[in-house]
């Protein structure tokens, strides 16, 4: 720990004005339900440019346009299938909406090609069941899985807080912190 820090007077909260709470929570769902499968977190999708891969050759032209792909929050190989999950906290309306674009680029994907001869699934992640989520999904050929730690939870019922007097200087509190210690 940096001799600068006073966590006795900071604490040791976020250093981000955003927190990546969705990252975490599909890590600790595959942890806990695919511990034994090829995993691979935020998955660039998509086709990469013939222009980029003529000027610098496949490999580097994926890191480039790495920046300018969709990435599926998780993708796992399963032995006979293909498995695209995207988990969502808040807008569920989002995830259903990106999972068939997913799903339709993991053909086009470079390193995905030896994966094309398997079916893809499609799972959507969120915290709590959601009638109409649950009531579009299979229409889109979406699964809707309801899975989700204490600490997922907890943030999940914060978002009927966010408006109160109490929230509110909360959040100027901690967004003038972190003015103060430069992270803004």
């Amino acid at each position: 720990m940096r001799t600068s820090w006073k966590p006795e007077v900071f604490g040791l909260g976020f250093t981000k004005l955003r927190r990546e709470i969705e990252p975490r929570w599909v890590s600790a769902y595959i942890k806990e339900h695919y511990p034994d499968e090829e995993v691979h977190l935020r998955c660039p999708l998509g086709p990469i440019p013939d222009q980029l891969k003529e000027l610098y050759g496949p490999a580097k032209a994926a890191k480039v346009y790495r920046p300018s792909r969709p990435e599926v929050d998780a993708l796992v190989v399963l032995p006979g299938a293909i498995l695209i999950i995207e988990a969502k906290i808040f807008k569920y309306m989002d995830g259903l909406a990106k999972l068939p674009v997913y799903k339709a680029l993991v053909s086009k994907t470079p390193e995905l090609q030896v994966f094309s001869d398997r079916p893809v699934i499609m799972h959507l992640l969120i915290p709590a069941p959601i009638p109409w989520v649950k009531a579009a999904a299979p229409d889109m050929g979406v699964e809707v899985y309801t899975w989700a730690p204490d600490w997922v939870i907890q943030i999940w019922e914060e978002r009927d807080k966010y408006w109160t007097p109490t929230a509110r200087i909360k959040r100027r509190e901690r967004k003038e912190l972190l003015t103060r210690l430069g992270f803004r």
